[in-house]
């Protein structure tokens, strides 16, 4: 089974975002903060990363950083956010996140095939 890790601060949107791909097949581990997500993110595998960029103590930009300083081969990155400044896009990518889910919509941030699961 697809294991998904979804960091979201949010507890209201953590739980849709859990339900919804639970529903659909996918196995969850969800949690609301970087730091747990690093301490998952040692011990589980996980194939897919759907990562909160504006989180408190802890951004999803704090967490990608750590993830690459972590070594080892990291999972593909989603960033989730209402924001899309042009500036913290460049970093998550720049990071190594291969695109981003708008909160609040549909529009996926990456063509789907750059993802396999």
């Amino acid at each position: 089974m697809t294991t998904l890790l979804i960091v979201e601060d949010d507890a209201l949107i953590r739980e849709m975002m859990d339900i919804t791909l639970s529903q659909a097949g996918y196995g969850i581990v969800a949690v609301g903060s970087g730091q747990s997500a690093l301490e998952v993110l040692g011990r589980l595998r996980i194939d897919l990363v759907l990562l909160d960029v504006h989180m408190p103590e802890m951004s999803g930009l704090d967490v990608l950083a750590a993830m690459r300083r972590m070594g080892g081969t990291m999972p593909p990155v989603l960033m989730v956010t209402a924001n899309r400044n042009a500036d913290t896009v460049q970093e998550a990518m720049r990071l190594g996140c291969v695109g981003y889910v708008a909160k609040g919509g549909t529009r996926l941030g990456v063509r789907p095939r750059q993802i396999r699961l």
